[in-house]
């Protein structure tokens, strides 16, 4: 990680490990179709409304902070979003959770809701960092009046029903690393694509409405 000079203005642009894995497989899987504003960096604690120079002092200590270089872990950047709340119900911040299993074992599955704090009730773009020892195996419910929307299919996993879904694949449902929905069940692979090890892998979701995000570390075990 490293800084950059804030005397002139710079856009770091870099790709994420999920966006180079969507990158490497082709067919036209990635796509930029929108982007989100974040300050990770800023420390609103140092506004200081005591300045003995006045007011249009009180931010000088945060417009001289460095801002920190783009990095490539999806999961450690871009954490606070900058949004403008058309849904916030009071004059507290919407805050993302995630509520679910810590653990699941190999073959095994997790449900995962999320509920956003001080926010209308929404839906959630859900992530899975990676897909080698664990994936989303089923459409989630929506929220109420708004139909879940599957994202992103892995090939042959299964083929589009009338309703927008995929169908097919091992243990039902269809088996992704992203969909949009209320809550998401997570399947662990099995103990030889564990290699008999116990593993992690991070589950990301952020709300549609209210662009919070939060991070949830599950442990895939071959207990």
């Amino acid at each position: 990680m490293g800084v950059l000079d804030n005397t002139t203005i710079t856009v770091d642009a870099i790709l994420t490990k999920k966006g180079r894995e969507l990158l490497a497989q082709g067919e036209g899987k990635f796509k930029i179709t929108k982007f989100a504003l974040a300050d990770d960096e800023i420390d609103y604690g140092l506004y200081d409304i005591t300045h003995p120079n006045g007011s249009n002092f009180y931010g000088q200590a945060i417009e001289n902070m460095n801002l920190l270089e783009a990095i490539p872990n999806q999961t450690l950047a871009v954490k606070y979003f900058l949004t403008n709340n058309p849904g916030q119900s009071s004059g507290n911040s919407p805050v993302v959770t995630i509520t679910g299993p810590s653990t699941i074992q190999a073959t095994k599955t997790g449900v995962y809701t999320v509920t956003t704090d001080n926010y209308a009730p929404e839906l959630y773009d859900f992530v899975l960092e990676s897909t080698t020892y664990a994936t989303i195996v089923s459409v989630p419910q929506g929220a109420p009046g708004v139909p879940p929307v599957a994202q992103e299919t892995d090939p042959g996993a299964g083929v589009a029903s009338a309703g927008g879904y995929s169908s097919g694949g091992s243990g039902g449902g269809s088996s992704t690393s992203s969909i949009r929905g209320a809550s998401v069940t997570i399947r662990a692979k099995s103990k030889a694509v564990l290699w008999n090890q116990d593993r992690q892998v991070v589950l990301r979701a952020v709300g549609v409405d209210s662009g919070q995000p939060d991070n949830i570390t599950i442990n895939l075990s071959v207990v």
